[in-house]
């Protein structure tokens, strides 16, 4: 869920977010500790030093990762085989995704596309939702920060790295967003 966005607020709300030990103190709490992770929801909660029940409007004990398994198939993408996954909604089918969507705080879209190709790993969305909500993509034990992305935006967004072929030619394969 998330702890409540405007006051009244209390350390319940906390205890009831994220757990704890009795007796309670707003210390236990801080971000990137044992309780509170590390994300883009508890950016307003504190990692040390001062810290009020404030500072946790809106927060969060999920954990911002969305966890994926792709069916690696393959294809052809003009010139070049392609390995992992790719819906028919960008004119190329291969392979399959557990469940296609990704559901952040501000970042809502449909996984289109998981794919390499050409030295180079490809993720598409169905929609723009700018080149923001979410921080990396993790395929197997390989990350790919989005910063570090070539990114093409349209009526779709696609990120892309130059990399080896993680993904691998069968099999399954996890993939991980990082919000």
């Amino acid at each position: 869920m998330a702890v409540t966005s405007s006051a009244p607020i209390s350390i319940t709300d906390l205890v009831t977010e994220f757990g704890g030990s009795a007796p309670h103190s707003l210390t236990e709490y801080y971000r990137g500790g044992s309780l509170v992770p590390n994300t883009t929801a508890n950016n307003s909660v504190p990692t040390s030093g001062a810290i009020s029940l404030t500072d946790f409007f809106g927060a969060s004990a999920t954990s911002g990762t969305d966890d994926r398994t792709i069916t690696i198939g393959s294809g052809n993408i003009g010139f070049f085989l392609a390995y992992g996954f790719s819906s028919a909604a960008t004119g190329f089918d291969f392979g399959a995704i557990s469940a296609n969507t990704i559901g952040f705080s501000g970042f809502n879209v449909t996984i289109e596309a998981v794919y390499w190709t050409a030295d180079k790993i490809f993720f598409r969305a169905s929609s723009n939702p700018g080149n923001s909500g979410w921080t990396s993509m993790t395929v197997g034990s390989t990350t790919f920060n989005r910063t570090d992305a070539t990114y093409v935006s349209g009526t779709n967004a696609t990120w892309n790295w130059s990399s080896s072929n993680v993904i691998g030619t069968s099999g399954t394969q996890t993939v991980s967003w990082q919000e």
